[in-house]
């Protein structure tokens, strides 16, 4: 049986999503402990009770929209077939999709100077693109080399990523028919690719 969250838990958890909504709508130069204060109807002993300083609340809040983002991607993927639904369904077509890369984006940007985000991004983009290498195991069979299916995972990631980004800074370019039509041909075109070099 899941224990339920603790009360200290579902308060950060809820600091971390209001600055998840002040990023989503002005980036991370509308983040202080203050303006999560007032946003929540509360005051900045509040917030810094639960939150050393704004950078333990931006790690918090990276951590919550990536939370956001595993919730847009249930249920989890088994195979490469459903991984591609979820990618096609977490890439940003609607408020709740578009939100989410809005945020992501800022995060990136704000990744550059900051080695503590960084970290979160790295390890959160290496449990995915190790996912990832284990459905293309399991597509293309075991006896290929786990570094090049992991190399194929990363250019895969990649590719979604990209659209991901490109379509939040130019919104409505791709509709969802067409993320799926790409992310599709890439998928098994570099499958195809892949299986030609390993067979020659």
């Amino acid at each position: 049986m899941t224990k339920p969250p603790s009360r200290v838990d579902t308060n950060r958890r809820e600091i971390a999503a209001a600055a998840c909504t002040l990023v989503a709508d002005g980036g991370l130069d509308s983040i202080s402990m203050r303006r999560v204060a007032t946003h929540l109807g509360a005051t900045t002993g509040y917030i810094s009770h639960y939150y050393a300083d704004k950078n333990d609340l931006l790690e918090a809040a990276l951590r919550e929209a990536l939370t956001e983002l595993t919730d847009l991607a249930e249920p989890r993927s088994t195979n490469l077939a459903e991984w591609i639904d979820n990618a096609v369904r977490t890439l940003p077509h609607n408020v709740a999709s578009q939100r989410f890369w809005r945020i992501l984006t800022a995060f990136q940007s704000a990744s550059l100077h900051s080695p503590r985000l960084a970290d979160i991004l790295r390890t959160y983009v290496a449990e995915q693109i190790s996912t990832l290498a284990g459905h293309l195991a399991d597509e293309i069979g075991t006896a290929s080399k786990p570094v090049e299916l992991t190399a194929l995972a990363r250019s895969l990631f990649a590719l979604v990523s990209s659209l991901g980004t490109t379509s939040t800074i130019t919104p409505d370019v791709f509709t969802p028919e067409q993320f799926r039509t790409i992310i599709h041909s890439s998928v098994h075109g570099l499958i195809e690719e892949f299986t030609a070099r390993s067979d020659a």
